[in-house]
């Protein structure tokens, strides 16, 4: 990867067998042709009318078309609907009955990677709006002054306004505030307080007690406290931290617009890198289920003959997977000091990654004592980049209704998601909505990390 992305087929990416560098891959006509083909069966199905925007899209074309058939959609409006993918594989891993072995061998998300990848190709996408990490702003992180500037204008009804205007993130979508001190300009300190840590651990095992964090851009630029919480508890366990000298966005939003090229050149600033730790025998870490996915399902599957790239696939964990991997081995601290009461936990999605992020999360805070943990299953077709869109904000509320309503439920004293930025705006939905069932208690929303530093009174 230091040198050049070693390119193979790509099956899970394409849907159609194509290698996304063949130029066949960015042809239009074969393109529509294979999204008839997909679309055909999909029409016939419709399992995964409330998973996201694309499909209640796709199926109101198809009824309101002159035939009510996919023959009468015009083929000028397909590619418009790979704008509401995101690429989260929820309707084809484990979910759709077409997909692989089926003869059909459909893969929805596949084709729609492939229709960004057109469009960008034919330069049909906003790149100033869509190829930044999580907000315009986000640079700026990290410079005490103006981030209190920046957090200021983003609180103001009047700043949204502006920032809608000139940016078209919807005044009423929740923006994250920028860290006064973004999580590596403090891992400095944070890393050599590991060093004078009494050992708790023996090294021994198939767990790796070195660990290398890979920290993404939200934790880093918005929410430090979350990598904060994951280096305490794993120091708890006298675990060694390091942070990879190159620690970039990994391309997700490149991915996402279809700049698939793109994508691979921001990925390869953090791979090599991260190749170099595994190869040291470093368990690979990251607080972010989707940075996890991107490492462990669309770089190996996008570049499946790379050895760097799957050799980071194979070292990464999450952090419940890795904790509960110790627990395996005897080796995590079970003695906590404080119960959590009960929590209402968002299970991400993310598709053919081999991590497992939901049900290692909710075994891993069931071991704390007289602690309720309920799974909340739904849709995260209203998170990210693209629910925050002015064109999109309304959708996404509509479609998270169930999440929301579910995650108010039981009176819960937290709420919770791994993917930080999923569980704010799951969190703002429920006080937009009035959805607490006892008015006088408000759950706090925490990160499963911050759960577990508080049990352990850290």
């Amino acid at each position: 990867m230091a040198q050049t992305l070693v390119h193979g087929g790509v099956q899970e990416v394409s849907g159609n067998g194509a290698n996304w560098t063949s130029p066949d891959y960015l042809d239009e006509q074969q393109c529509l042709s294979s999204m008839e083909r997909v679309f055909n069966v999909c029409a016939t199905c419709r399992r995964c009318l409330t998973f996201c925007a694309t499909f209640p899209n796709l199926f109101d074309l198809i009824d309101e078309s002159e035939g009510a058939d996919v023959s009468s959609v015009p083929k000028s409006k397909y590619l418009d609907l790979s704008d509401q993918c995101h690429l989260c594989d929820q309707c084809h891993v484990g979910h759709c009955p077409y997909s692989a072995p089926h003869t059909e061998q459909i893969n929805f998300p596949g084709i729609m990677q492939r229709a960004k990848a057109v469009k960008f190709a034919q330069g049909l996408v906003n790149t100033s709006s869509v190829i930044k990490p999580h907000s315009p702003i986000t640079h700026l992180a990290g410079i005490p002054v103006i981030t209190a500037w920046v957090n200021t204008v983003v609180a103001s009804p009047v700043g949204r306004k502006v920032i809608e205007r000139y940016t078209g993130i919807d005044s009423q979508a929740r923006l994250p505030h920028l860290a006064k001190r973004t999580f590596r300009q403090e891992q400095s300190s944070l890393i050599a307080r590991g060093s004078a840590s009494a050992s708790l651990v023996q090294d021994h095992g198939q767990v790796p007690r070195q660990v290398a964090i890979f920290t993404s851009c939200y934790v880093n630029f918005h929410e430090p406290e979350v990598g904060r919480d994951l280096v305490d508890i794993l120091q708890h366990h006298g675990i060694e931290c390091v942070l990879p000298e190159v620690d970039v966005c990994c391309g997700r939003t490149r991915l996402n617009a279809g700049d698939l090229a793109g994508f691979a050149e921001a990925a390869k600033m953090s791979v090599a890198n991260l190749a170099a730790h595994a190869r040291q025998g470093y368990a690979i870490v990251s607080p972010s289920p989707l940075c996890a996915r991107i490492f462990t399902h669309q770089l190996p599957s996008l570049f499946p003959a790379d050895e760097n790239i799957q050799m980071v696939k194979q070292a990464f964990w999450s952090p419940s997977e890795y904790l509960m991997a110790l627990h395996g081995e005897g080796a995590l601290d079970t003695e906590f000091n404080r119960s959590l009461g009960v929590v209402n936990y968002h299970e991400p999605f993310f598709g053919g990654s081999h991590l497992d992020i939901a049900r290692h999360t909710e075994a891993l805070l069931g071991l704390v004592p007289d602690t309720q943990v309920n799974v909340i299953k739904g849709s995260p077709g209203f998170g990210g980049d693209w629910g925050i869109r002015r064109e999109n904000f309304p959708m996404a509320m509509k479609i998270g209704q169930t999440v929301f309503k579910r995650m108010a439920d039981n009176s819960p004293d937290y709420l919770s998601a791994d993917c930080q930025l999923s569980g704010r705006q799951i969190a703002s939905a429920i006080d937009t909505l009035r959805l607490f069932q006892t008015p006088d208690k408000k759950p706090e929303l925490a990160h499963p990390l911050t759960l577990l530093r508080m049990a352990y009174g850290l």
